[in-house]
């Protein structure tokens, strides 16, 4: 192995997302061509390289095989240049949502409806991003397939990076293929802009044939819903706390499972409108 170090990646871009510096490293200009559409959303560059900080990237081998680093542990060695393209981008979302100062991140879908986020906790696979486009097809504003991102005021924002579409052959339980990251503008939908207070957070999950009766959690049952899910529980627990209860503050929270999408969409929307 050739190591994580400046020799074996003299490419080297600083950013900063969320308050999060990260010096992203490669081993040559065309696989940085191939990281860079991967750099979280938000993310600037930083006019000067970082000296110092932490560093997240990929080494092409001798053997022409990938290593991915974080830091100095190699989280993925032996891959393929496409797999190590996939492990690079959760490992510098992930560093980011663990630590940005300001922000608790939480794993969810958010969109927008009356000037107020509706949120879908939830863990991948959960069908957050199914969710996410059938109300986007309803006509709400979209925020995020991946993360809903509260501010120190318990304010959400948006995390605009592309839905990662699974095609479905059978029904939600039953993805097929790979993801394929689709722009919310090719769905007929708009990108939400600004901080904007949570109305509704909604925990479900899909069961076939469901009739779709959710119920209201209480706010200690709500905060706890949200903590589960929150990216920074552990480094941050007090900070967590303190911003998900304000932005459960005058929001409804419920919980249950869901049958179809778009029929639980089109509920959601009408309760979030009446």
């Amino acid at each position: 192995m050739r190591g994580f170090t400046d020799e074996t990646t003299p490419h080297q871009v600083a950013i900063e997302a969320y308050g999060v510096q990260v010096r992203v490293c490669a081993s040559s200009e065309e696989l940085m061509a191939r990281m860079e559409p991967l750099f979280p959303p938000n993310a600037r560059r930083l006019q000067a390289r970082l000296t110092v900080g932490h560093r997240i990237g990929i080494v092409e081998e001798d053997d022409g095989t990938y290593s991915v680093y974080n830091g100095a542990t190699r989280v993925n060695e032996g891959g393929g240049v496409e797999l190590s393209l996939v492990v690079f981008d959760g490992q510098v979302r992930s560093y980011v949502a663990v630590h940005a100062p300001d922000y608790i991140f939480v794993h969810a879908g958010a969109v927008a409806l009356d000037g107020k986020a509706l949120v879908l906790p939830g863990d991948s696979f959960a069908g957050k991003t199914t969710l996410v486009e059938a109300l986007v097809r309803a006509g709400a504003a979209y925020y995020s397939d991946e993360f809903a991102v509260f501010d120190s005021e318990g304010l959400c924002h948006p995390y605009p990076k592309p839905l990662s579409l699974r095609p479905r052959w059978v029904d939600e339980n039953s993805p097929q293929g790979p993801q394929v990251e689709q722009a919310v503008e090719s769905l007929g939908g708009v990108a939400g802009e600004g901080a904007i207070p949570m109305g509704m957070a909604v925990i479900t999950y899909y069961v076939p044939g469901s009739e779709s009766r959710p119920r209201e959690l209480g706010r200690g049952e709500a905060a706890l819903a949200l903590i589960a899910k929150a990216v920074p529980t552990r480094n941050r627990p007090q900070q967590t706390l303190a911003t998900l209860s304000r932005a459960i503050d005058g929001a409804v929270v419920l919980e249950g499972e869901r049958g179809e999408a778009e029929e639980f969409a089109a509920m959601l929307r009408d309760r979030v409108m009446a």
